[in-house]
């Protein structure tokens, strides 16, 4: 019923406006936030299981948007509980929480106040090096008043390293003593030992199934706001000169849209072995993925800051190269000078740098990148350090309140 009175997220923010700091929140009742157009996974996962192996009982989860089953099943199996509509159930369990974990946005909880007895946590989901919130070029009057407001509800963000700090104080419009050091949570993600849950594993044993012990290429694209779709920029020749390729090397070519791209391969190459759509809906986690990959390619997605970290063999491919750097968003940082391989335009040259890697025993040194965008080593327990931040500047707030 209340789905159909407020449809929109402006109509049920209006109404949380009215309500929110009247309602008492519960200090030990943790909430966390998934945005509409994404699945749980990544900082969130890695956090809710932090929080879940120190016996916390009082989780729950939003999402204004439909669930992978399988998965909201496994939330639900593990003592989560998930809130599944914009229902009165919903809005007072949101309304309640004393702690908001997201990784994007507060008005993806509806929340636009700052209330004495709420603690809001914002894991972004990436290390920024396209301009972001009120880095973003062009802003709009109310788009700008609305990241403003936001900047106000914030009690902690985290960063990489310390220039990523800087860049996360001034695009959320925070000071710096707001902005923590830590790394991302979802780092762990990339260690050989990290335990990982039933959905996880299942997730895994499809990766190695599909690989079927070939050697994983994966090519991880970003969403173009300007333009046609990176996998529609490929002709239906240049997708066969690939299928060569990876048939004489017997690789998989792996295909990882953005969550905003299209979600399906072209035509000509959909029952083609070599080539594998490896979807966020199916694959939520992209940092698995990386574990299982030997060589990574990308074009302008921060993904590759991530990758680092595992000191694998990369190459950089855009047939737009020079379109996207002169007419999409803008990049915080000198592109060139942060990216830490070559970039191919073409096929034929994409191919080259691909062969050349393809052992994937060499161990990359990615030192000034590295020093860049991460404090830390894999060697960091990034979820035990990031949940004591927490828990510190939740409790500082407990006897502020």
């Amino acid at each position: 019923m209340l789905e159909k009175i407020f449809r929109s997220r402006r109509s049920k923010a209006r109404l949380f406006a009215y309500i929110d700091c009247i309602l008492p929140k519960h200090k030990d009742k943790i909430l966390f936030v998934v945005k509409d157009r994404t699945h749980f996974s990544g900082n969130l996962r890695v956090m809710l299981e932090a929080y879940l192996a120190q016996g916390k009982d009082n989780i729950y989860i939003y999402k204004d948007g439909n669930y992978i089953p399988k998965l909201k099943k496994e939330l639900e199996d593990v003592g989560v509980h998930v809130l599944t509509s914009f229902s009165f159930y919903s809005i007072w369990h949101l309304l309640t929480s004393g702690v908001i974990i997201l990784s994007h946005n507060p008005r993806d909880a509806h929340f636009t106040k700052k209330c004495k007895q709420r603690t809001i946590i914002n894991l972004w989901h990436g290390v920024a090096i396209k301009k972001i919130e009120l880095l973003m070029p062009n802003i709009d009057k109310e788009k700008q008043a609305l990241l403003q407001n936001n900047s106000t509800l914030y009690d902690m963000l985290i960063a990489s390293s310390e220039e990523d700090k800087i860049t996360n104080a001034k695009a959320f419009g925070v000071s710096l003593d707001k902005v923590h050091i830590t790394g991302l949570p979802r780092y762990e993600i990339l260690k050989e030992d990290y335990h990982l849950g039933v959905f996880l594993q299942k997730e895994e044993e499809k990766i190695k199934n599909i690989k079927d012990n070939r050697k994983l290429v994966l090519w991880a694209p970003t969403f173009r706001e300007n333009s046609t779709s990176p996998l529609e920029q490929i002709t239906k020749d240049e997708w066969l000169k690939l299928h060569n390729f990876a048939k004489k090397e017997n690789i998989l070519f792996g295909i990882r849209p953005h969550p905003y791209d299209i979600k399906y391969l072209p035509p000509s190459i959909q029952n083609l072995t070599h080539f594998h759509l490896f979807d966020n809906i199916e694959y939520t986690e992209i940092n698995l993925l990386l574990k299982h990959t030997t060589v990574l390619v990308i074009d302008f997605s921060s993904i590759w800051v991530d990758y680092l970290l595992l000191h694998k063999p990369m190459v950089g491919f855009a047939k737009d190269y020079t379109r996207y750097l002169q007419e999409e968003r803008g990049f915080i940082y000198d592109f060139k000078s942060i990216f830490p391989v070559e970039f191919s335009t073409n096929i034929e040259t994409l191919i080259e740098e691909i062969g050349k890697n393809l052992s994937g025993n060499e161990y990359v040194d990615y030192s000034h990148a590295l020093k860049s965008f991460h404090a830390y080593s894999l060697e960091f327990n990034y979820k035990e350090i990031i949940y004591e931040k927490i828990e510190s500047i939740r409790n500082k707030n407990k006897e502020n309140k």
